[in-house]
């Protein structure tokens, strides 16, 4: 037997409570309110077992229009529905509107149960029988069994047991492969065990000891136990109602709608993205803007319903909408919601969620509706090259953004290798991609500072990387040497000696820059080990506005080199200075900076200078007896 729920849906006192006790033993009726007034008001639970040793869950919710949203808090988790009618009365109200919301919470299968048969006579229910049959016209109980029942009789139990049995064991099994996720619906606490959580498990399974996370609030917790129908289990399956014990979480930390699940399997929203059906028979149309009441799993939330291509969505239409929410929530792609009026609290239709985690959208633009399209019906291919547009700015991997989009995740690295192919994305490294046009995005931007760099400073070869990184914008900079090594790739720019530059780039020296650049360089060679600090230098050639321009070139080119804030000496001197160094390191002893500044025949601050560049640069290190080679 698979793991199914059975739910009640129905008018108030057409007998729900009093079927399920007669087909169970188990009065759900639990509060004292309840047996008082005679009427659920909060959902109950029982289980049913078959004769092939089978047992299904069962789900009965409350008749009344004032509950109504607890009534949906349990909808959301069913398999099978029992559609109850009494003979004495009926089609009612809430009979139309149960059936409006197990249609829109796409239950596709039940069984339609006339109850207190021993109050009417014959006539009266065949008519009530044809009143029903008209009612499910065109839904998914068409054509479904329409069984007669006296409880108080004991009439017609057996039957609808024994059709019960037969469209559970047809119905497939639910994914148990996937990532666990149980909507909350109700939250106690017990006497040496702390909080319990109760709620059906939609998919995949949850085991004892497993840690979990509290959506949408993100709140860490970990499964003590579980029961399920009241029997310890060390796990519980998809389509299983579960009691779970979390005892590091208060109950009034709680609320119901919150959902257990997988750390890392839900991103929490404040909108939605949805495919939105006006009932057919609303009294009323849908406009744009409107305030409404949204329920998801067992979460009821308030928000409002932005039409993507129109003003009014009229009864039977449906379009593409953004719910804005006023509280955040969790949801995933192909989860179902109801909407109802916000006041007065009517149902007026429901959706289909497309992204569960959407940017705010910008009605009537044709791209928005395209890319609405894609996540209803698009292909694999078109769907993944979407995700990964839509995931702008996060670099995130590829079977990361497979699961945000209800993707295939294992498929997910082939099809975007196949979209590389077409240079509609791009390999960062590893599973992460960047789509064209924002790879196209960095690229401009890339090359607009780098040209007004080379604008400003025709003689410098290049921006530095640091620099370079920085002017991306990016939070990390293993995401900003990430793109700039496929600009690289492409051509566009090259880096080189630590600095960035356009491919095309090259330092243009004119005539009489070439002339003071063989006078700044005679200087230096002249200069040995004494030349003026670089400042003073730069003073006696201020009236040359090329000056400074020219000297950094010939830093850039390392033909001069940068010791300190103060000096920079030729670069033969340089090398020079590194070879008495080894020279002197190759006695066996540490390089004492008297010892060196003597050999060198310079003044103290040059020597100083020049080995804390050789500490820097790693070609030395500095002990206490002095310095060694590094």
């Amino acid at each position: 037997m698979r793991h199914v729920i059975i739910g009640t849906a129905g008018h108030v006192d057409h007998g729900k409570t009093c079927l399920i006790k007669a087909l169970t033993g188990i009065d759900t009726d639990r509060l004292k309110e309840e047996k008082k007034r005679g009427i659920t008001i909060e959902l109950g639970f029982a289980y049913l077992d078959f004769p092939d040793g089978g047992r299904a869950g069962i789900i009965d919710v409350p008749g009344h229009e004032k509950f109504v949203k607890n009534m949906l808090a349990g909808a959301g988790g069913m398999d099978v529905a029992v559609l109850v009618v009494a003979a004495d009365e009926g089609v009612m109200p809430q009979t139309v509107e149960h059936l409006d919301i197990l249609s829109i919470l796409g239950i596709r299968t039940g069984v339609v149960v006339i109850t207190k048969t021993d109050l009417v006579e014959p006539e009266f229910l065949d008519l009530v029988r044809e009143d029903v049959a008209e009612l499910i016209r065109g839904t998914f109980l068409e054509g479904a069994p329409i069984l007669p029942v006296s409880v108080y009789k004991n009439q017609g139990l057996d039957a609808l047991k024994e059709t019960l049995a037969q469209i559970c064991s047809s119905l497939p099994r639910r994914e148990e492969h996937g990532e666990f996720r149980l909507p909350v619906d109700r939250v106690f606490t017990l006497k040496g065990f702390g909080t319990i959580v109760t709620g059906t498990l939609m998919e995949g399974k949850l085991k004892k000891d497993q840690e979990a996370v509290l959506y949408p609030e993100n709140a860490a917790v970990k499964v003590r136990s579980i029961q399920v129908h009241g029997a310890s289990r060390d796990t519980a399956y998809a389509g299983e109602r579960a009691a779970v014990n979390i005892p590091d979480r208060k109950k009034e930390e709680i609320s119901r709608g919150d959902i257990l699940a997988l750390k890392g399997s839900m991103d929490p929203s404040y909108m939605l993205d949805i495919r939105a059906e006006a009932l057919k028979h609303a009294e009323r149309s849908i406009v744009s803007g409107s305030r409404v009441h949204v329920y998801h799993g067992t979460r009821e939330l308030l928000g409002k319903i932005i039409l993507m291509d129109r003003a009014e969505l009229k009864p039977g239409e449906s379009c593409y909408a953004q719910l804005r929410l006023e509280e955040i929530t969790a949801a995933k792609k192909w989860d179902r919601c109801v909407l109802r009026f916000y006041s007065p609290a009517q149902t007026i239709g429901g959706g289909v969620i497309l992204d569960a985690c959407p940017p705010k959208r910008r009605r009537n633009t044709p791209s928005v509706l395209e890319k609405f399209r894609i996540k209803e019906s698009g292909s694999p291919v078109e769907m993944l090259e979407l995700a990964v547009l839509e995931s702008w700015g996060r670099f995130d991997d590829v079977t990361e953004i497979a699961r945000r989009y209800s993707l295939n995740r294992s498929s997910a690295k082939k099809l975007a290798d196949s979209l590389c192919q077409e240079k509609k994305l791009f390999c960062l490294g590893g599973q992460c991609y960047i789509h064209k046009e924002e790879l196209s995005y960095y690229r401009r931007k890339t090359e607009a500072f780098l040209k007004r760099f080379h604008e400003d400073y025709p003689l410098k070869e290049g921006m530095a990387l640091e620099e370079a990184r920085s002017r991306l914008g990016l939070a990390k900079s293993s995401d900003a040497d990430r793109i700039l090594a496929v600009l690289e790739q492409q051509k566009v720019i090259k880096i080189q000696n630590g600095v960035v530059s356009r491919k095309k780039f090259q330092v243009v020296v004119k005539e009489d820059e070439t002339a003071m650049m063989q006078e700044i360089l005679q200087y230096y060679l002249e200069a040995g080990y004494a030349p003026l600090t670089t400042a003073l230098y730069t003073e006696e050639h201020r009236k040359q506005k090329r000056f400074p321009a020219v000297l950094t070139s010939l830093l850039n080119k390392r033909q001069l080199i940068r010791l300190d804030g103060q000096y920079c000496i030729h670069r033969a001197y340089y090398d020079k200075a590194k070879d008495v160094f080894r020279d002197m390191a190759s006695q066996g002893e540490a390089v004492v900076l008297g010892q060196y500044r003597d050999r060198l025949g310079c003044s103290r601050k040059v020597a100083v200078a020049l080995l804390e560049h050789f500490d820097k640069t790693g070609f030395t290190r500095k002990t206490e007896e002095g310095r060694i080679l590094k």
